[in-house]
């Protein structure tokens, strides 16, 4: 279930203006990329966000989002917004400084009046996706340009300079190269000779019987024959025991109780796509002494509640409580 800062921040990327009812107005401007040319700097395109407080007018862009990502009523999703505007108030005349993940943060100054700080490290400009902020390395040159010219002219009288041929140097180096030749030659010479020569010693040896090939061959007509022979059968120690497998305490599925026709309204504590997850959270109610816990089936989703409740004033009570005491995001249900 998405929060809905998350859900203000996803609209921020598509709208440039997203209002939240009782609230107030978050407007996005678009800012163009910066080149600062004396500290060889370049600033991807950005976008500055800013808070209307005056703009409160009532918009259902907020609660249709919140509804379609989570799957709920739309009016359980105006329950939450106004959830979360009053404790955004609360918290604001606190003193305390209300951080909206990815979007920013809103608090009281010294007069008193609503200020909204912009989270930096967030940019809602569909032109900057892919592109970040660069300084490029300047190239440091070495020679002045003057040297760099004394240095391309040298390299020109170099090449029109007329070269001079050692022919002495150049037949000696043919000679070198020719006597190699030879000698390669008569090194695979030698080797063929030797393999020719070895060919025809066996040969020979073989026309004159002095060595028998045949009696290498095998024989598969004849069986072959082993003595027989005794064995020594190792001793068997038994290294190991068998251990019975210990019994794995499996989850208990808590049933829903019996309901009060009466009691219509529930403090709902999560929904889950599975009946495991909805149970395990059930026994974890209970354990912190939330004893009236229970899971049902409403539509595709396992709801948790705390308990069911009679009246609006009942539940919203017990609600404030459960907020105030533990870390549960709960809210109401009918």
């Amino acid at each position: 279930m998405i929060s809905i800062a998350e859900a203000i921040s996803d609209l921020l990327y598509v709208r440039d203006t997203v209002v939240v009812p009782g609230l107030g107005a978050f407007v996005k401007k678009a800012t163009s990329a910066k080149v600062n040319p004396v500290a060889n700097h370049f600033t991807m395109p950005g976008s500055q966000l800013e808070f209307d407080a005056n703009l409160r007018e009532d918009n259902d862009l907020v609660v249709d989002y919140m509804a379609e990502r989570n799957e709920i009523p739309k009016d359980e999703a105006q329950k939450l917004l106004a959830m979360f505007v009053s404790d955004c108030f609360n918290s604001l005349k606190k003193g305390k400084k209300l951080v909206l993940k990815n979007i920013g943060t809103l608090y009281y100054d010294w007069a008193s009046d609503l200020v909204f700080e912009q989270d930096k490290a967030s940019n809602y400009n569909s032109d900057a996706f892919g592109l970040s902020d660069f300084s490029p390395t300047p190239v440091v040159r070495s020679m002045t340009k003057n040297e760099i010219k004394a240095e391309i002219e040298k390299q020109q009288m170099d090449k029109n300079t007329p070269m001079t041929v050692d022919e002495k140097a150049v037949h000696e180096g043919d000679e070198v190269e020719d006597d190699e030749e030879p000698r390669r030659s008569l090194a695979w010479l030698w080797v063929l000779l030797g393999v020719v020569l070895l060919a025809a010693v066996a040969y020979g040896l073989y026309c004159f019987k002095v060595i028998d090939f045949g009696k290498w061959r095998s024989h598969p007509s004849q069986p072959i024959q082993y003595a027989p022979g005794t064995f020594k059968v190792p001793s068997y120690e038994k290294t190991w025991e068998w251990k019975e497998k210990e019994p794995v305490d499996e989850p208990i599925e808590t049933p829903a109780p019996a309901v009060d026709s009466t009691c219509t309204i529930r403090i709902i504590a999560g929904c889950f796509g599975q009946e495991e997850n909805a149970a395990r959270l059930t026994n974890t109610l209970k354990a912190e002494g939330f004893d009236g816990a229970f899971y049902e089936l409403s539509g595709s989703k396992w709801f948790v509640s705390f308990g069911r409740y009679a009246t609006d004033e009942e539940a919203t009570k017990v609600l404030r409580e459960i907020r105030a005491n533990t870390e549960y995001k709960a809210w109401i249900k009918k």
